[in-house]
């Protein structure tokens, strides 16, 4: 008996952790609703939802047309998101946040651009980028 539900914490542990730790984004937002957004926390879960998945991709050397198409989507969002975070959130904040938003946001075009011309190894290098962006921001900042 106590195997099984040391099992079964394990499971829901597990299955919590797969999961995420981000909240889904209270909607899907349109490019100009993410600019208006009036939660930097929001704003983070838009990220988040649109990221994490493609951030598991990194290093592969080739992706399917879905992947290309998500990565275009990937940018468009995050050179919203970017560009909220720069111009609305970052008044009261260090430096810094404002210096990760805008490469976040330089990043987030590189991505576009690779992922329109199918570019396998920018597209994975961007990925790896911009992965690492926001672990080093999230670090310093959250």
């Amino acid at each position: 008996m106590r195997s099984r539900m040391f099992a079964l914490g394990a499971a829901l542990l597990f299955a919590a952790a797969a999961a995420g730790c981000v909240p889904k984004p209270k909607q899907a937002y349109s490019t100009d609703q993410i600019k208006q957004l009036e939660s930097l926390e929001e704003l983070m879960r838009v990220q988040a939802e649109a990221a994490d998945p493609l951030f598991a991709r990194a290093g592969q050397t080739a992706y399917t047309d879905a992947e290309y198409a998500r990565m275009e989507q990937l940018g468009q969002k995050l050179q919203a998101t970017s560009d909220a975070m720069a111009n609305r959130f970052s008044q009261n904040r260090p430096p810094s946040f404002s210096t990760y938003a805008k490469r976040l946001g330089e990043q987030a075009g590189e991505l576009l651009t690779a992922a329109q011309g199918k570019d396998a190894g920018k597209a994975s290098s961007t990925l790896s980028g911009l992965r690492d962006t926001c672990k080093t921001c999230h670090k310093e900042h959250r």
